[in-house]
């Protein structure tokens, strides 16, 4: 059976993709660093003819106050010459630069050149800024692609594992005449599989819907007890499977809440199914307990499992993601599950959180939906 999708393949691609990434980012780092030093070489330059202008402008004062002194020694009456150079103190035998005039030439200059900084500086903001904004959906971009390969690699193992087991036991049955309770044990495992592979294909459709804002809820009265034992009941196998961990299950009697029906499954499915599988050891806990909190109902699931990195509580909940890399990862998922439980507590108005000290220390995830008049409120 060929496989579907190739690890060399994704790591080649991934690295194919960074690199390109990397240049880029590169590139706009040389430019912004490029028209960094233009814009200081033009306020230089600016400077320089602020400064070139005002000497200019001295000097004819100077060869202004030379020929008002040749007037005077010619006998040109001082009164005559203080109309003809106003910006000059004449006396009688001499003539001199006024200090305002000097001081209106320094200020015109010292205007100009704080008019070019603030326009070279404004210039590199806007460049600083732009580039910052490329830089950052570069950066997005190639999380982004990490994350779908991610998802690619993720979702060839969740079907190829379930279809190898579905041939294999369907071969098995086809070429042995075996015991019935081993037909049904086998049987058993077909059906598993079918539901591992209905799961997969189920939060697909929900991801679509929740894109394309078609998921729409119906609300109606839900018993959150009869809820979570469902939820236990479609994980079947991987609940049979954890053997050794101790799981809680802690709901107050005649708890219930208006909400959509399915949206509460699917967040009590992926929820609990995450706990149990990060707690598959012997001696591990899963927790469930459900309350209400004031006119608030508050569900949390805790496990003492795997845990993970506090900074990565948000991005838990983000579409694909997944800490570290599908192609050495051997816990099962698709990077949906969080991000449809993320969705569905929204279209309700309530919130989720995800907390833990780290990695091997467990994991806490906390829903609180809020009564429906609240709920109506938000959505309003």
């Amino acid at each position: 059976m060929p496989r579907p999708f190739s690890s060399f393949g994704l790591s080649a691609a991934s690295s194919a993709e960074n690199l390109r990434v990397r240049r880029l980012q590169v590139g706009f780092l040389l430019l912004l660093a490029i028209t960094a030093v233009q814009v200081v070489w033009w306020l230089v330059d600016q400077a320089r003819i602020a400064d070139r202008i005002a000497e200019d402008r001295v000097a004819r004062l100077e060869v202004d106050r030379t020929a008002a002194e040749a007037s005077l020694l010619a006998g040109r009456s001082p009164d005559e010459l203080r109309d003809l150079y106003p910006d000059l103190l004449i006396g009688a035998e001499d003539a001199q630069i006024r200090p305002d005039a000097l001081r209106a030439i320094e200020a015109e200059r010292g205007s100009h050149l704080s008019q070019y900084r603030w326009e070279g500086a404004f210039f590199l903001l806007v460049l600083a800024g732009g580039i910052l904004v490329l830089w950052r959906v570069l950066h997005r971009e190639a999380d982004l692609l990490h994350r779908q390969q991610n998802f690619l690699a993720a979702v060839s193992h969740e079907l190829r594992s379930p279809l190898a087991s579905l041939r294999l036991t369907t071969e098995t049955l086809l070429l042995r005449d075996l015991a019935a309770t081993d037909r049904r044990g086998l049987l058993e495992r077909n059906l598993e599989d079918l539901r591992r592979l209905e799961r997969l294909i189920g939060n697909l459709l929900e991801t679509t819907r929740l894109e394309e804002r078609r998921a729409v809820p119906r609300r109606e009265p839900v018993d959150l007890s009869e809820a979570v034992s469902l939820a236990f009941a479609e994980l079947g196998h991987r609940v049979h499977g954890a053997e050794g961990v101790d799981i809680e299950v802690e709901v107050e009697p005649g708890l219930g809440l208006q909400a959509d029906p399915v949206g509460i499954g699917t967040v009590l499915r992926n929820l609990i199914g995450n706990a149990i599988e990060s707690a598959q050891t012997a001696g591990s806990r899963v927790e469930v307990t459900a309350r209400r909190l004031g006119s608030a109902v508050e569900l949390q699931v805790l496990d003492d499992g795997v845990g993970f990195e506090p900074a990565e509580s948000r991005r838990l909940f983000e579409k694909f993601y997944r800490p570290g890399s599908e192609l050495r990862r051997n816990k099962q998922g698709s990077g949906l599950g969080l991000y449809l439980v993320r969705g569905f507590v929204a279209l309700e108005g309530g919130e989720v959180e995800a907390s833990s000290e780290g990695p091997g220390q467990g994991a806490t995830f906390r829903v609180t939906w809020p009564a429906r008049e609240r709920a109506a409120e938000r959505a309003s």
